[in-house]
């Protein structure tokens, strides 16, 4: 019974420890960071601006296109969404 006590207790301080430094690392992360603060807005958008989302041309989920991955043909970089289809 002791034991199943010290079990609890453990994940208890472990899952405390673990909030305490994550909340300390998001401090440090947005306090070096320029810009707004946000992490998930790419910089120079502001909350009122719709964002434009481009299809994957792969797996077909929607992706922002200020954050989309380039990709090259013939040492030229496009944007995802923009390539020629096939």
């Amino acid at each position: 019974m002791r034991v199943l006590l010290y079990l609890i207790v453990g994940v208890i301080i472990l899952s405390l420890l673990r909030s305490v430094l994550e909340f300390i690392g998001k401090a440090f992360t947005s306090a070096t960071q320029p810009g707004n603060g946000d992490p998930r807005r790419p910089a120079g958008q502001s909350a009122g601006q719709p964002q434009t989302l481009k299809k994957d041309p792969v797996c077909g989920t929607f992706v922002s296109a200020a954050t989309a991955m380039q990709k090259s043909k013939g040492g030229e970089a496009r944007k995802n969404g923009t390539a020629k289809q096939h």
